[in-house]
């Protein structure tokens, strides 16, 4: 498990860190433990103001204060972030900077820059899940997490004219970034992809949301209340996605929704019309991955699930074949 995620199921458990108190203690901590990894692994880190930056070599990786909890994966993980993008030149410098919402280029990505939230979606990542979906033109996907919309457009390219995307996310943040990447992406291919502002969940009647700014936005029943404004938004179950936007068929769904994973395939009336293929992040909720549940329930739903590893993460993916 990684230290982001320790540290998150940590934070998460101890109800004496609350939100006021975080901050505090991201600072005392990170410095210490931060500045050993990174030199352990030929790295500095750099405070300056409200913005970490990790370096090696004239290259650095800047992500908001604010976002400390991810620097340990940066750190462990610096050419998989450094090399997301293409970076900017600074004073001879090659910086990436993370720390603000902006547009980046995207290393494999060529028809327009992306609009990140924060971290980027490296393309190496939706690779692995385009090849496990073996999308077609007609193909319907489901996009749950959808963070940028960056594998959205990836599917949607896959899936052409004739087919359709939903992608589904909660955090404001997200949904004002998703936006403007559909709407570049529409304006450019003329291909439209549909956006459920929600939360997919067991149940529509709304749920409390953590919302961050980045990727691990999710119910507060698995990240806590304490790793971003929470607000109640609203929920949708995946037999209610499916009817809302009319679809026919589901033919692949990418899932990364931080836990929740365990539960919202428990919808039975969602499987008796469709049997897609699906792609999950696992995640550790209060010291217990998420695998086997999933795993479970998806067997009673007939599917064979295979966990491979993901590239620059601690945390497995789990490919479930109906």
């Amino acid at each position: 498990m990684s230290f982001t995620h320790s540290l998150k199921h940590f934070i998460q458990s101890n109800s004496k860190i609350n939100a006021a108190v975080m901050p505090v203690y991201l600072r005392t901590v990170h410095p210490f433990k931060t500045k050993h990894r990174a030199k352990r692994n030929g790295l500095t880190e750099n405070i300056r103001d409200e913005v970490l930056e990790i370096c090696r070599n004239g290259e650095s990786v800047r992500i908001s204060r604010h976002h400390a909890i991810y620097v340990m994966d940066v750190i462990d993980n610096f050419d998989f972030y450094f090399g997301a993008v293409l970076p900017i030149d600074l004073a001879g410098r090659k910086v990436v900077d993370y720390s603000t919402p902006r547009y980046h280029d995207v290393i494999g990505f060529d028809l327009h820059p992306i609009f990140f939230p924060s971290l980027a979606e490296p393309i190496i990542t939706t690779t692995q899940y385009l090849d496990f979906a073996q999308l077609e033109p007609g193909s319907v996907a489901l996009d749950l997490g959808a963070y940028s919309g960056l594998t959205s457009i990836l599917m949607r390219e896959h899936c052409g004219p004739s087919g359709r995307v939903v992608a589904v996310d909660a955090d404001t943040n997200n949904v004002a970034a998703i936006r403007r990447n559909f709407a570049l992406y529409e304006r450019l291919s003329g291909n439209r992809i549909d956006l459920q502002e929600a939360a997919v969940w067991i149940h529509n009647d709304g749920i409390t949301f953590s919302s961050e700014g980045n990727m691990g936005s999710s119910a507060t029943d698995f990240v806590g209340d304490r790793l971003g404004a929470s607000r109640t938004v609203p929920s949708l179950t995946l037999s209610s996605i499916a009817r809302k936007f009319g679809l026919d068929k589901v033919d692949f769904i990418k899932c990364d929704v931080e836990g929740a994973e365990a539960v919202i395939f428990e919808d039975e009336a969602f499987f008796e019309h469709h049997r897609p293929r699906i792609i999950a992040e696992v995640h550790d909720v209060r010291g217990r991955m998420t695998t086997d549940k999933l795993a479970g329930t998806l067997a009673r739903h007939g599917y064979n699930c295979t966990e491979v590893p993901q590239p620059g993460s601690h945390l497995p993916l789990l490919e479930c074949r109906p």
